[in-house]
This record gives C-alpha cells, sequence and structure tokens, in this order.
C-alpha cells in the first residue's frame, strides 16, 4: 500500500533511490483533460488534474510500476503491474515539483510540451499553474458544416468538385457549381437548393475567375473537365438568372495521353492573360490560354505541358503570387511557377512520408487574407480530414481539421471527400466571414446520394487562430 499524500513527499524513500512520478494519461488517445478554473491566458490558468492512476519509472530502468486506487479511493494506491517503458510519459519531478505532460486540451484547444508546476500539494486533488506551452498544430480540429447540398441524382462516387461564384452586387445571391461525373453541373444556392442543372457530359472538376474580357464586356468564366469527351467546357455565368451559358468556341478537346481529369484557372498579373490547367491520371499537365475568339465566345490554345509521375487531380492556382499547386494522390503537393514559360520544374511542399499527407490527396483551395497573406488548403480524402498551409514563403503546415456531425441540424459528417473550395467575403447571416465548401463521399442521416456541405470559415478559422478577413476582394 502507498498513501497518495506521500506520493510526492515521500517517492524518494518509496523507491529506494531517485525516481519519477509518472500520471497515465486519462485517456485512450494519450491526451491529459484540463478544465480550466480561473485565468484568461495560459499563464493565468489554475487548472485541477484528476489522477486515476500514478506509475513509477526508477531511474536507469526499463519498468514501470504501476498504482491504482483501491476500491475507488483516491487517497490509497496498491502495486498493480510491472509494464516495460516504450513511449514518452507525462511525468512529475519530485525534486522540482514540476509536470510535465507531452498532449494537453484547453477549451477545446491542443498544447503540446506543457510544463506546470505544482502550487497546492496537499489538496486533493493537487493543483497546477501552467508555465510553459505551446499549441500542437497537428491536433487534429472539429467543425461542422451548417448547410448541406441536395442529393445529387445518381447514385455511387457521383458528386466531385465545386466552385463558388460570388455575385457580382448581392453576396447573398452567390452559387454553389458543383460536378456530377456521371452525368452534368449543378448549381445551388447558399440554401444548398438545386436552382439549375445542365446534363452535359460526364463533368469532373470545375473552377472560375473573374472579369474575363469577352465582346466587350467582363464576364466569370467558368472551366469544366468533361470525361465523356476529353474535353474542357467553358460557360459564362449570368449575373441576372445566376445560372450557367455555353460559351466555348468549339470542343476543346484535350492532348493528354490518358482521360482528363483535373482544372484549376489561372488570372496573370503579369500579362494580364486567363489561363486554364487541366491534368490527367497519368499524371500529365497541360496548361492552356483562353482568349475572346471575336465572335463573342472563347477559345483556347496550348501553351506549356509537364507531368509528374503518377496519378494527379486536385489543383489550384493562387494568382497574387503565382504559383500552380498539384495534388499527386499517392505522394504529395507539388508547386510549381503558374506562368506559361516557367518550364517544369517544382517542388513538393508536403509529402506523404511526412505523416499528416494520406493518400489519397484530393481537393486544393486557396483562401485570400490580402494580397500575400492566407492559407492552402488540402483534401485528405485517405483519412476523412483537411490539412492547412500558410500560402506565402515555404508554405508551412498550420493545422489540420475534420467535419463532424451537426445533430441539431442532422446534417452528417464528410468522408472520403474529392473538391474543396473557399471564399473569405462575408455572403450572407449564414456566412459573415467567408464559406469553405466540400464533398462529402458518404452522405448519410438519412443515406443518401453525395453531396455538398457548407461550413462556415469562421468555424474553421477560430479552431485552428486562423484569419477572418471579410473585406479584401481577389477578383
Amino acid at each position: 500500500m502507498l498513501n497518495y499524500n506521500l506520493v510526492t513527499a515521500s517517492i524518494k524513500k518509496y523507491l529506494i533511490g531517485t525516481g519519477l512520478i509518472i500520471l497515465v494519461p486519462m485517456s485512450l488517445t494519450g491526451e491529459t483533460t484540463l478544465a480550466a478554473t480561473s485565468g484568461n491566458s495560459l499563464d493565468d490558468i489554475q487548472a485541477a488534474i484528476n489522477l486515476p492512476e500514478v506509475s513509477i519509472i526508477p531511474q536507469n530502468n526499463t519498468f514501470t510500476a504501476t498504482l491504482r486506487p483501491v476500491n475507488g479511493e483516491k487517497s490509497v494506491f496498491e502495486v498493480d503491474t510491472l509494464i516495460p517503458i516504450a513511449n514518452p510519459f507525462t511525468y512529475y519531478d519530485p525534486q522540482q515539483q514540476q509536470l510535465y505532460i507531452p498532449t494537453l486540451k484547453i477549451d477545446n484547444k491542443t498544447y503540446k510540451n506543457v510544463k506546470m508546476v505544482l502550487i497546492t500539494p496537499i489538496q486533493d486533488p493537487p493543483r497546477f499553474r501552467l508555465v510553459a506551452t505551446e499549441i500542437d498544430k497537428t491536433a487534429l480540429k472539429e467543425v461542422v458544416a451548417t448547410v448541406e447540398t441536395k442529393p445529387v441524382s445518381v447514385d455511387g462516387d457521383a458528386a466531385d468538385d465545386s466552385a463558388i461564384w460570388v455575385h457580382p452586387q448581392d453576396p447573398a445571391l452567390s452559387t454553389i457549381i458543383a460536378t456530377q461525373k456521371m452525368g452534368g453541373l449543378s448549381v445551388y444556392d447558399l440554401s444548398g437548393n438545386e436552382i439549375q442543372y445542365l446534363p452535359e457530359g460526364h463533368m469532373n472538376n470545375v473552377d472560375l475567375r473573374y472579369h474575363f474580357p469577352l465582346n466587350n464586356e467582363q464576364i466569370s468564366l467558368v472551366a469544366v473537365t468533361d470525361r465523356s469527351n476529353d474535353s474542357i467546357a467553358l460557360y459564362k455565368v449570368n449575373p441576372q438568372s445566376r445560372l450557367l451559358e455555353p460559351i466555348a468556341a468549339r470542343i476543346i478537346f484535350s492532348q493528354l495521353k490518358d482521360t482528363i481529369y483535373g482544372v484549376c484557372m489561372y488570372h496573370s498579373q503579369l500579362s494580364n492573360q486567363y489561363y486554364v490547367f487541366i491534368n490527367d491520371k497519368s499524371g500529365g499537365v497541360e496548361q492552356w490560354e483562353v482568349f475572346d475568339n471575336g465572335n463573342k465566345q472563347v477559345d483556347a490554345k496550348v501553351v506549356r505541358t509537364f507531368k509528374v509521375e503518377s496519378q494527379v487531380e486536385g489543383c489550384v492556382v493562387d494568382d497574387i503570387l503565382g504559383y500552380f499547386y498539384l495534388s499527386e494522390e499517392a505522394v504529395g503537393i507539388w508547386k510549381f511557377n503558374a506562368e506559361p514559360n516557367a518550364g517544369d520544374k517544382g517542388h513538393l511542399i508536403d509529402t506523404v512520408a511526412n505523416g499528416l499527407l494520406t493518400p489519397d490527396i484530393e481537393g486544393l483551395t486557396i483562401y485570400y487574407a490580402n494580397k500575400t497573406e492566407g492559407y492552402l488548403l488540402a483534401s485528405n480524402q485517405g483519412s476523412s480530414n483537411f490539412i492547412v498551409y500558410d500560402r506565402a514563403g515555404n508554405n508551412p503546415f498550420l493545422g489540420r481539421f475534420r467535419i463532424v456531425a451537426n445533430s441539431a441540424l442532422r446534417i452528417d459528417k464528410v468522408e472520403d471527400t474529392d473538391g474543396i473550395d473557399v471564399v473569405n467575403l462575408s455572403l450572407n447571416s449564414a456566412f459573415p466571414h467567408g464559406l469553405f465548401v466540400t464533398q462529402d463521399g458518404d452522405n448519410t442521416d438519412p443515406e443518401e446520394n453525395q453531396n455538398f456541405k457548407l461550413v462556415p470559415w469562421e468555424q474553421i478559422a477560430d479552431a485552428l487562430d486562423l484569419k477572418k478577413d471579410s473585406f479584401y476582394i481577389p477578383q
């Protein structure tokens, strides 16, 4: 038997030598949950930790003796088992009276490398004061969707990608243009209602750009990859009806060797030219310049080709900084110069080998906070979550999140996601700080065909301590 109140004071006597008290985490995830009782900052938080068991590691040894409460009593412990030392433990240093915890949750935020000092050694349970910690960016945050679109009309893996179109006069009239790769294109309003369906081909990915010059006016140009005939389909958005209208001068056939797959657009700040990037399942990439053909239609020509080694799909271009990002699904995320004369040299900003990306890596999108700040977001299909990187510099990792079920609104969690899109602008009262849209590969509650989920940007921003800037217009 060992009296709990003597654990910190008499541990050296108990061990017959120096040792450490090891506080085994309360949850199966290896995290210790801390309930804050006062204070507004980490340094001010006073907290109580409930210790269900204590382990003792003698110095220079390879085992721990685990102590557990006797008959549920907090004050009396007995030796339960001896186990080998393997992974890092939470531990208490009796000489310094300091507690060290690898991972700690406080008010839905996760911290790592936590150091705390004992302030009430007699109180049961004891109280510790946080003295040092850092945010754990690898912790998986949770957000919920507040709107979902009507299911697509075809079952199976049908829904794929989306692009958010912001109405130029009334943002509340903005729409979501989404692909149904077994049969066409849908246009949804911000409540998730379908306002248009075009049964035109097997539409896989979609992107758009504003202010494209056509016949002495500026239009919102939409590019879509059509897998039924390996072509680039082009549309314009009618700002009055909010519906799509075909605008291509001809059928623009891909010159890729494999089936056409992903698409993203680029408006160069250097030349003021507009481009469409497409790719295929073998890793090939083509860059097409799109232009007014002089007859109120849009034509295109290939200006650049290159490839990576395996299947790609998701892509996005940072118009301001001039970078083209490409998801090589089983490998990582590539970064290239987006200008047509930039050649084929690129580099990986993150890889599956680094541990956070899980094949397949799918959709990519960019949140613009201002000209130089913002975020690159990637859908991690293999683990049904999303990764966030800084869009500036070397694209450092900033955090990750998943979309869990919104039980109050009966909107299910997001799984097995493909395409994503995001805007920073205030759209309506439901999305005052912007909108994140994702395809949901498994639409349940009730069990229905696939659809798209809408998440207010502030949920993601608050969870990951990101910016919320609804005033910068990246168009």
